[in-house]
């Protein structure tokens, strides 16, 4: 059993250990010792990093009250080690747990709701509840948690017994025996938990909701605490002034004045459209009469515009329509188009000669080649369309 000496100060980060075993494992050493500052990966909270003996620590996990750190490099069995944790990763995740508490407190005694899920990566968290969360309700929620950050409460730990957890009211996604651990935040959360956690809530910074979604009849919530929640407000706020600056208005009228130009690009789309549309009726209008197949070259239509041309062009004519968009150099879009026959047959024909690619249903098939335009004509011209 290693000593796990994070519970003893979660704000230690040098120690000392003797090497008890040291395994080669998947390219890289598996190493344990008799006590460590390292926690490992559990509670829905990472591992922490950083460096025994000057040697990189990449990972930690625990099994069967043993836990393992996984190194580049080996260490002698029975040697005296120095090991230092990245405090800044670990502060990070004490920060993020500990705001993930209030924050699930808050909102499970509001909604007398279960937390079933916790996530904590390295650049947001990740909580689902078992109750639909109001949007209207998010802004008043994000306050009362931080309400709890302005308050610096203690962070309390204790490991009471069976008879006070009996009639304590905490939180826990599963039943558990034995020795339990649990964090108190007083009039905000009671609930246990295996990790490490800030002294006090003032620690924590602040509390920022990212982002809520439906998920399996409940809600999915992206959150953010400490200094991710500077972070992503730092970068948020750089982009709110890139925006305000490109639309030369001040930041409180950034989202007035993006709808607006929403508004004038769907303006601007449907006069294109229509423009579209009026200059593929004229040039429908130009095929004469009494043409069987025709081949048409047309240049930067999209998907869409070559189906509406075409549906035009085949209107005009008895036979088959081959619609060629130039994307650029001797890159081509195309579509063969005839309701009333199978063009699969000459689309196997393009692609024995050009080996383009291209699919679709009997009547029509779209696709792609790269061929010069004199050798698409005279693909073409030899199988009766008029140009």
């Amino acid at each position: 059993m290693t000593k796990q000496l994070y519970y003893f100060d979660h704000y230690a980060t040098e120690f000392t250990a003797t090497v008890l075993n040291c395994e080669a494992k998947d390219g890289a050493y598996a190493v344990e010792l008799d006590q460590t500052l390292f926690y490992p990966e559990g509670g829905g909270q990472p591992a922490d990093h950083g460096w025994i003996n000057g040697i990189a620590v990449t990972d930690t996990r625990e099994k069967n009250g043993v836990i393992v750190h996984t190194m580049a490099q080996p260490l002698e069995i029975g040697t005296a080690v120095s090991g230092k944790i990245d405090w800044n990763r670990r502060f990070d995740l004490m920060q993020s747990h500990s705001g993930e508490h209030i924050l699930s407190g808050v909102i499970c005694g509001k909604y007398h709701c279960d937390n079933v899920g916790f996530h904590l990566n390295m650049d947001k968290i990740t909580l689902d509840f078992n109750a639909k969360i109001e949007d209207a309700d998010l802004p008043a929620i994000e306050l009362a948690a931080n309400e709890a950050i302005w308050k610096n409460l203690p962070v309390e730990i204790t490991h009471p017994s069976q008879e006070e957890l009996a009639v304590l009211p905490y939180r826990s996604k599963k039943a558990l025996s034995g020795d339990i651990r649990i964090v108190t935040i007083a009039g905000y959360d009671c609930c246990a938990c295996c990790g490490i956690h800030v002294a006090h809530t003032g620690e924590i910074g602040q509390i920022k909701i990212l982002s809520t979604q439906n998920y399996k009849g409940g809600t999915r919530m992206e959150v953010c605490c400490g200094m991710r929640a500077l972070r992503s407000h730092a970068e948020k706020n750089e982009s709110v002034l890139a925006l305000s600056h490109a639309l030369s208005v001040p930041v409180s009228q950034v989202a007035v004045a993006a709808q607006n130009k929403f508004q004038e690009l769907d303006e601007l789309k449907h006069l294109r459209a229509a423009e579209k549309w009026e200059t593929f009726q004229k040039q429908a209008a130009q095929i004469p009469d009494g043409i069987t197949n025709l081949l048409f070259f047309a240049d930067g239509l999209d998907s869409k515009d070559v189906a509406h041309l075409g549906d035009l062009l085949s209107s005009k004519i008895s036979g088959t329509v081959a619609l060629f968009s130039k994307l650029d150099g001797d890159n081509y879009s195309f579509l063969l188009l005839n309701p009333a026959e199978d063009v699969r047959p000459l689309l196997k024909e393009l692609q024995n000669d050009f080996g383009c690619k291209g699919g679709g249903k009997a009547g029509a098939v779209q696709g792609r080649v790269t061929a010069a335009e004199a050798a698409i004509l005279s693909f073409f011209q030899n199988r009766g369309f008029s140009m």
